[in-house]
């Protein structure tokens, strides 16, 4: 998938076949969503057979992906890509214009969540928990103390074939494996500076949009 790193639109493009509303009850105090990945490209393509599924309560959230079309042995990461402050966005869901380019106005905050290896069919799992309060190691310095009217999108990053000598950081961090060209122009440098770089080219290839009911 070609792309431009340049592009603050295409290094997080948002599709909006992949956009659920929180809100349906799955126990007392707890949101349950569930959505099927799509392709992270303009325009974007849901992927069948796969689920993205979303449980949050007032403590945190806890995310499922089971995706396919992957590219057999790459490493994958997922991510937490969260704004506080949805209703400041210029539409909804929130675009990238807003997610990176106003992220101190719509309060966004984007946290490691799971990686893998993907199996040679191409699919991969992911499972993360996020809880509210502290955030140790998001891409900028912001809590999240409440998430329950957060906008949260789980994206998916290739960082290319496994390296064994970096396989820890490649599996853990946004910038294991990837080469310094590779990485969008607009991220933060706390994304660049996280994990060691290598000399693939990396890309972020599918995600999931959950918006909050108003």
């Amino acid at each position: 998938m070609s792309r431009d790193p340049s592009a603050i639109r295409g290094a997080l493009a948002v599709p909006l076949v992949a956009c659920l509303a929180f809100g349906t009850a799955h126990a007392e105090g707890m949101t349950h969503a569930m959505e099927r990945m799509a392709t992270d490209a303009t325009p974007a393509r849901a992927i069948a057979n796969t689920t993205a599924e979303l449980h949050a309560d007032a403590k945190g959230v806890r995310m499922t992906i089971q995706t396919r079309e992957l590219t057999p042995g790459h490493v994958t990461t997922a991510w937490w890509v969260i704004m506080t402050n949805p209703a400041d966005c210029g539409q909804t869901p929130c675009r990238a214009e807003d997610v990176i380019g106003r992220a101190d106005e719509v309060g966004t905050q984007i946290v490691f969540a799971d990686g893998a290896v993907n199996a040679p069919d191409g699919t991969a799992r992911f499972a993360a928990y996020l809880p509210a309060g502290t955030v140790a190691s998001g891409w900028y310095d912001r809590n999240i103390p409440d998430l329950s009217r957060a906008e949260i999108h789980r994206v998916l990053n290739d960082h290319g074939p496994l390296t064994p000598e970096i396989a820890a950081s490649m599996l853990t961090s946004y910038r294991g494996g990837c080469s310094d060209e590779s990485l969008p122009r607009p991220f933060p440098d706390a994304a660049k500076a996280d994990g060691i770089a290598g000399r693939n080219p990396c890309v972020l290839i599918q995600d999931a949009i959950f918006v909050p009911q108003k």
